[in-house]
């Protein structure tokens, strides 16, 4: 293996199911590095690949391991009963911030240094893991969200999501958050990131918002400067 490729292995994260787990991006040379988990989107219908490999690759040349979350879809994506710990998506990404933490010395990540990174549908997924209580005993140190869902609003509806991340009192107001939206995105409404920018504002958690322009949907590098920004801001966080 050529010493600047990556290292790539598959982690399942339930024994009996091969439909659920995460990707491994590490470098092929050993060394204790921070780490960021990635929600790719896809409207809990698929787990998109433009928000998956290609954003771990990017953190990769940035130092850090990355991991990318193929989590429960379409059928598996339903709500229960008991709101958020009763959505499969968010005990996915339970149990795989649970695995990085707990196997960090295996991964040779930093635990206290993982990044939770979500876009459009990955991004409720992140902001519902991290807020609704449901992450409590396995917090990211930063969250990062791109043109994510965080509201009802004109959501097509082949996106069957009927609970948003912020429906009740966060119950985490420490964790630092970085997002961005492009004002014409065509398939994710602009106005749910500025609500949620008004929300994080009034809940005083600490935040960073830009807004773009332009920008495409599902293609997170069609406008790239958000990333050595959130990669800045990150720095400045110690993460």
């Amino acid at each position: 293996m050529n010493k600047n490729e990556p290292c790539v292995e598959r982690i399942f994260l339930y024994e009996g199911r091969r439909d659920v787990f995460f990707e491994v991006y590490r470098p092929a040379s050993a060394s204790v590095r921070p780490a960021v988990l990635i929600c790719p989107g896809g409207g809990y219908q698929v787990v998109g690949s433009t928000e998956g490999r290609p954003v771990a690759e990017r953190f990769l040349a940035q130092g850090y391991t990355a991991f990318v979350l193929r989590y429960s879809i379409g059928d598996g994506a339903v709500f229960g009963p008991g709101g958020f710990d009763d959505f499969d998506p968010v005990n996915d990404a339970r149990r795989a911030m649970e695995i990085l933490r707990g196997r960090a010395a295996q991964f040779e990540i930093d635990a206290d240094r993982i990044v939770l990174a979500g876009f459009s549908a990955g991004g409720h997924l992140a902001s519902a893991y991290c807020f609704s209580g449901a992450g409590l005993d396995f917090l990211p140190a930063a969250l990062l969200l791109t043109y994510p869902m965080s509201e009802r609003g004109d959501m097509p509806a082949a996106f069957n999501i009927t609970t948003m991340p912020f429906s009740q009192e966060p119950a985490v107001k420490s964790l630092p958050v970085f997002f961005h939206h492009a004002k014409d995105d065509k398939m994710v409404p602009f106005a749910g990131s500025v609500h949620l920018e008004e929300r994080l504002t009034r809940e005083g958690i600490e935040h960073v918002f830009l807004a773009y322009d332009h920008g495409v949907h599902a293609q997170p590098f069609a406008n790239d400067e958000w990333f050595p920004k959130a990669i800045a801001w990150l720095k400045e966080k110690g993460v």
